[in-house]
């Protein structure tokens, strides 16, 4: 082993061996480039929401649960009463004046785009843009990452603070959706934002080491060893850079200088990149528990698919729904409840039980149904690509869902 004493010694001679007297030149790789691999453009962005934007496995499986979650079989309204002595058929203008709302601000789409935002960052923000008769005409879809909540010493909600806008939301003035509320910080978590190492793994063999490596397998690299003795700094960089340049692969050369070229065949390991590449893509679609055959990944049998999908809607699509379910009802129905009641001459005080709710119903998700559905889109389209795959507007019509869902979604 040498000592630290013999280094100095080292350097000069190791520079004569490879270079002569030139003390500086630099070996430069044909077709090297000093360009990034990761856009600028993504480098102001949000970590999670950037490789939501840049990683396709993480876009399907987010996308995937919030269609699957929130579109697949819609939603209706039903009035239940609060006391033995109301009867619903009364009130039936309350439910056709929130199912008018819902409408008019199609919450079918907010809903979805809420779930998206929520499993991103944690959380999901809608400015409830009023008409002049004080009822919602639209709901503003604001950026996660610049709404801020507002609490008081005691964690109650004062509001909402909007990077860019002068003062604050009032609690009244948003619907508010968050992700894995587990604290009372009204921040939620992120569900991109424990994968995000794997994302960057994942990134960086897709994008850098297999491109490398297509390089290495039809061409060596090949290593030019040139005599430069003689030569000032300059011109010693100058005509290493031009055997370089001149140095294709296949190619002929003809120089007047001394070189000694050394061929490096390079042998990459493509089964065990492979193999890690498929142990990211499992660790991605694990962490957002989407069904593999969903996002056209191979599976075993139909039993292990039908098996997948059976827990994905019992798990993650029904937790998914209880939540929208609760917080539509609490944030939306019994506030545009009380509100048509007043209008129609029947107030309800602050604080007192409203006579009617109306409550958010699911509709089931036919497990078999949706399964069948996808196993012919996977065979007759797509090349087995599946649902996602492929030509994702002529699957999303096979499937027999809304187009215009699909071009609102890529419009975003």
């Amino acid at each position: 082993m040498m000592s630290g004493r013999t280094w100095p010694g080292i350097i000069p001679v190791f520079r004569r061996f490879l270079h002569g007297e030139a003390r500086a030149p630099k070996a430069k790789r044909y077709g090297e480039t000093t360009t990034p691999t990761t856009s600028s453009y993504y480098a102001g962005m949000p970590e999670d929401y950037r490789w939501f934007r840049q990683d396709e496995l993480v876009r399907k499986c987010v996308v995937t649960n919030a269609y699957f979650a929130t579109m697949t079989a819609g939603f209706e309204t039903v009035l239940e009463a609060v006391g033995e002595d109301d009867n619903v058929e009364d009130y039936a203008f309350v439910e056709e004046g929130v199912d008018g709302f819902n409408k008019r601000v199609n919450m079918d789409q907010v809903l979805f785009v809420a779930q998206v935002k929520r499993s991103v960052y944690g959380k999901a923000g809608f400015e409830i843009v009023l008409d002049d008769e004080e009822y919602p005409s639209w709901l503003l879809s604001l950026q996660s990452s610049r709404l801020k909540p507002n609490l008081s010493e005691d964690w109650e909600l004062q509001g909402y603070k909007y990077e860019g806008r002068d003062g604050f939301y009032e609690p009244t003035e948003l619907l508010y959706f968050l992700n894995l509320p587990l604290e009372a910080d009204r921040e939620g978590l992120s569900d991109v934002e424990p994968i995000r190492d794997i994302c960057k793994a994942r990134h960086d063999l897709l994008r850098e080491n297999f491109p490398e490596i297509v390089r290495t397998i039809w061409a060596p690299y090949t290593i030019l060893q040139a005599d430069t003795s003689g030569l000032g700094k300059e011109e010693a960089d100058r005509a290493v850079q031009d055997l370089a340049a001149v140095a294709r692969a296949g190619k002929s050369i003809a120089v007047n200088e001394s070189v000694t070229p050394t061929v490096v065949d390079m042998t990459p390991d493509i089964k065990g990149l492979n193999e890690l590449l498929e142990r990211l893509d499992q660790s991605i679609i694990g962490n957002f528990g989407t069904p593999r055959f969903l996002l056209g990944r191979p599976i075993e049998n139909r039993a292990t698919a039908y098996a997948e999908l059976e827990a994905y809607v019992q798990g993650p699509v029904t937790h998914i729904q209880r939540y929208f379910k609760r917080e539509l009802e609490a944030q939306w129905y019994d506030r545009w409840t009380r509100n048509i009641l007043e209008d129609e001459g029947q107030p309800v005080p602050e604080g007192e039980q409203l006579p009617v709710l109306v409550k958010h119903v699911w509709n089931p998700v036919r497990v078999s149904d949706v399964y069948e559905m996808a196993k012919a889109v996977a065979v007759l389209h797509g090349r087995g690509q599946g649902p996602i795959g492929g030509r994702l507007g002529k699957a999303w019509e096979m499937m027999g869902w809304d187009l215009a869902e699909l071009e609102d979604e890529e419009s975003e």
